[in-house]
Order: C-alpha cells, then sequence, then structure tokens
C-alpha cells in the first residue's frame, strides 16, 4: 500500500510541475532515445548484411593487389608499393590449382555515363572488363540474351551485358538486345541483360553495370591497370585448402622469396562481413558512450530538481516526521518520486529511439529490429540512474530534524 501511496505523490508531483519535469528528464531521454536509435539501426543492418555482402558468389574468394582493410583507421593509411596483378595470373591459376573449379580476371572503371542514340545515363555506371568465368564467381546471371564467352574474348569483340538500371533508363520502350551503345567513345552490341539485383544494405545500386570481354577493355583502356582475380571452390573442397594453393602459384609466378609476405591480399565474403562488424561495434560503442554522457548529464538534473524538491517541501516533510512517519518512509517517498521521473525519461527516450530507428530504418531500406536486451537494459539503466540520482537528496529529506524542518519559511 504504501509502494502505491508513493508512485501516486510522485506521479502527481511531475503532474504538478510537467515542464519542470519535462527538461528534468531530457537529458535521460536523450540518452535512450541515443542507444536503442544506434542499436537499432545496426541490429538491422547486421540481419540483412549477410545477404547483401555477399558481393561473391558460393565458394568464392578474389584476389586485389591493394591491402584488404578489415577495420577503422584515422589519418591516411600507408599504401605498400605492389606490382599490378595481370590476367596471365588467372590462366596460370587454372592450369595448376586442381582445385579450384572457376578462375576469372575483371578490371573495373567506375563513374562512366553509356549513351543510346540522343540518351545517356549519368556518369555513374561501372564498366566491368571481364572474363566468362566473372558471371558464377561474383553471382550475376544473364536475364535475356547471353553472358560473355571465350571467343568474345579472344577475338576482342566489342559487346556488352548491361544491368538493368542501364537498360530502364536508356531504353524504356524497345528492347536492347541487338543494339548498340556508345561506350568509351566507341559502339558496343548488346548481347545480354542481367537479372535485377536491387539495391545492396547501404543503397548502393547492383544493377548499374555495364559488362565487357576484358581483352576489349584493355584495347580500349590500356594494359597498365591491376585485374581483381576471381576463384571459385570445386564442390565439396575446402576453401583454406585451395586459397593455400592459389597462394603458392601465386608466389612462384610472381617471384616472392621464402620468408617474404605476399604482395597481394585475398577477401572472401566473410572478410567483408568481418569488417562490417569491426565498424559496427566501433559505432555501437561510441553510441553508448554518447548515450551515457547524456544520462550522467540527465542524472545531475534529476538530483539537482529533486535538491529543489526537498527545499520546496521542507514543511510537508517535518509535519510528516512531527505525525509519526518513520525516517525510511520520507526516504522511500522521495526516492520513488526521482526514479519515476527517470522512468518516464527513460520511457520518452525508448520511443523516440524507436520512431527514429523506424523512420531512419525505412528510408534505407533496411529491417526495424529492436533487441530485447537493448529495451531491457534501458528500464534497469534508467532505474539505476533514478535511485542513484535520488539517493543523496531522499537521505537529506529523511534526516531533516522535524522541528527545524517545521520552522523553515
Amino acid at each position: 500500500m504504501l509502494i502505491k501511496e508513493n508512485l501516486q505523490i510522485a506521479i502527481d508531483q511531475i503532474r504538478i510541475g510537467k515542464l519542470r519535469s519535462f527538461l528534468t528528464a531530457l537529458g535521460i531521454s536523450i540518452g535512450i532515445a541515443t542507444v536503442i536509435f544506434i542499436v537499432s539501426i545496426l541490429e538491422g543492418y547486421n540481419q540483412s548484411i549477410q545477404k547483401e555482402l555477399n558481393v561473391l558468389g558460393a565458394n568464392t574468394f578474389q584476389i586485389q593487389r591493394e591491402e584488404v582493410f578489415t577495420g577503422v583507421q584515422v589519418g591516411m593509411r600507408k599504401k605498400k608499393p605492389r606490382k599490378r596483378l595481370d590476367k596471365s595470373l588467372a590462366k596460370a591459376i587454372r592450369e595448376n590449382c586442381d582445385l579450384v573449379q572457376f578462375v576469372g580476371a575483371e578490371i573495373w572503371e567506375h563513374s562512366v555515363n553509356v549513351k543510346y542514340k540522343d540518351k545517356a545515363t549519368n556518369p555513374t555506371i561501372s564498366v566491368a572488363g571481364v572474363e566468362p568465368e566473372f558471371f558464377p564467381n561474383n553471382g550475376y546471371f544473364v536475364d535475356q540474351g547471353r553472358s560473355i564467352t571465350q571467343d568474345d574474348v579472344r577475338f576482342h569483340r566489342k559487346v556488352a551485358v548491361l544491368g538493368m538500371d542501364v537498360v530502364e533508363e536508356l531504353f524504356p520502350f524497345e528492347d536492347p538486345l541487338g543494339k548498340e551503345i556508345k561506350l568509351f567513345g566507341k559502339r558496343f552490341r548488346v548481347i545480354g541483360i542481367l537479372e535485377k539485383m536491387g539495391s545492396s544494405t547501404f543503397g548502393e545500386s547492383r544493377d548499374d553495370r555495364v559488362i565487357i570481354p576484358i581483352t576489349t577493355f584493355e584495347d580500349i583502356k590500356g594494359k597498365k591497370r591491376s585485374c581483381n582475380i576471381t576463384v571459385m571452390v570445386r564442390p565439396g573442397v575446402d576453401m583454406q585448402a585451395t586459397m593455400d594453393q592459389v597462394i603458392g602459384v601465386l608466389r612462384k609466378e610472381r617471384k616472392i622469396p621464402p620468408g617474404k609476405e605476399n604482395d597481394f591480399s585475398i577477401f572472401t565474403n566473410e572478410t567483408l562481413i568481418e569488417s562490417f562488424n569491426n565498424i559496427a561495434s566501433k559505432v555501437r560503442l561510441a553510441g553508448v558512450f554518447l548515450g551515457l554522457i547524456s544520462l550522467l548529464v540527465g542524472s545531475i538534473g534529476v538530483m539537482n530538481i529533486m535538491l529543489v524538491t526537498v527545499t520546496e517541501r521542507t514543511r510537508e516533510i517535518g509535519i510528516r516526521k512531527a505525525v509519526g512517519a518513520k525516517r525510511s518512509v520520507i526516504l522511500m517517498q522521495f526516492l520513488s518520486e526521482s526514479v519515476v521521473l527517470s522512468s518516464v525519461g527513460g520511457l520518452v527516450g525508448m520511443i523516440g529511439g524507436f520512431l527514429l530507428a523506424a523512420i531512419v530504418g525505412s528510408s534505407l531500406q533496411i529491417p526495424f529490429t529492436v533487441p530485447l536486451w537493448a529495451v531491457v537494459s534501458s528500464l534497469v539503466v534508467t532505474s539505476v540512474v533514478g535511485i542513484l540520482a535520488g539517493l543523496y537528496p531522499a537521505s537529506r529529506a529523511a534526516n531533516m530534524d522535524p522541528i527545524n524542518a517545521l520552522r523553515y519559511e
């Protein structure tokens, strides 16, 4: 019964001073909202990241010249000088590694515009010069027409496979197959259309692609660029064993002495997921840190307002103690008010965090997910903040001398 009365008194006090209570709880609300928002967004990303970061096909890894970066670093990154990767390395792997199923080289050029008659795309298209293995290795499938063949590569043909973004922009009312587009100032015949891939987790379209033979790409853009080489492992073969075999061939072809580190890097889908998780953990930690700072400010505000409340109600405290109220009763009354005030702030913060996460998640097209642990933790934290912030003011009220309290004006 006493707990119910204390809660009722606490609610009545919040109603009496609505504006003061709102401003007091604002810091706590912001802190909880920050934590809920960041945790919810990252959880939504985690749900879709497995699918969206599978940029390579199943059981596939990629070899790159530059080091694969999987973390957050402040300042400039130092790049080690490395020789470029040539498409001949893909041939060496194909001929000397019996654990691989498909091996293909690819070269990319970004921010390109594509033209058809009087139409032109924005300069946002990515063009890939590829070998035929590009399609299964990277999880791309041709919906209409055909893909790049070995003959296209051998004879340096000017043929192209288009992503759906390019098709929708240049050919809204006609079939693109057999038509000629202009790319890098050269005419290419459209031989295929890729299946629609949609947007990645980070909002980047995966349909703004044009795929051409790698030899044709080199004829136009030169042969000095480094290739990426994708390798698909044979079914039932251990990926790490295949990687080791490929590394051995690459070290031999690139004449790397024993004991010297590789001058190339290997990444898999798991590498990208690890990179995301690495960054996400730091963002989550930063969000929690900001939330704790806000909660600290909010708890100081709660303590301050409770001290003011104790001072304003000094005569009330004196009267209650004069008629027999025990010290513990007075302590629990003011402690209850502090906890209720903090909890209301936390509840408002959770609702605000939910709404913000839902709006941002919808705009980024990621699932809206709030982990149960985040909700429970928020409720526990706000209660603890209320107890700690209200402990000193409540003790001060409980220890008042009733005679001096009654004389207070």
